[in-house]
């Protein structure tokens, strides 16, 4: 269950420990972020190059174990 309060400057979002997991709050959080970025600047191309590259190696650096660790067993299973 998530509940959302608004008062005149702020929301505050609740919902219980159990109904995420502590990557998609920071996934979620980290999206937020750069949806503000965006809202309030004019980004150049080359800022948006830079965000690009940003997003990927932390996704790499948060998904890399996972990525590896299935191409190894793939590639196991292949002999």
């Amino acid at each position: 269950m998530i509940n959302i309060k608004r008062d005149s400057d702020l929301f505050t979002i609740s919902f219980l420990k159990s109904d995420v997991t502590d990557n998609f709050l920071h996934s979620l959080l980290k999206e937020i972020e750069i949806e503000n970025y965006l809202q309030k600047n004019k980004m150049t191309e080359s800022d948006a190059w830079n965000l690009s590259e940003e997003i990927k190696e932390n996704w790499w650096r948060e998904n890399k174990e996972k990525i590896l660790s299935m191409i190894g067993s793939d590639l196991e299973n292949c002999h």
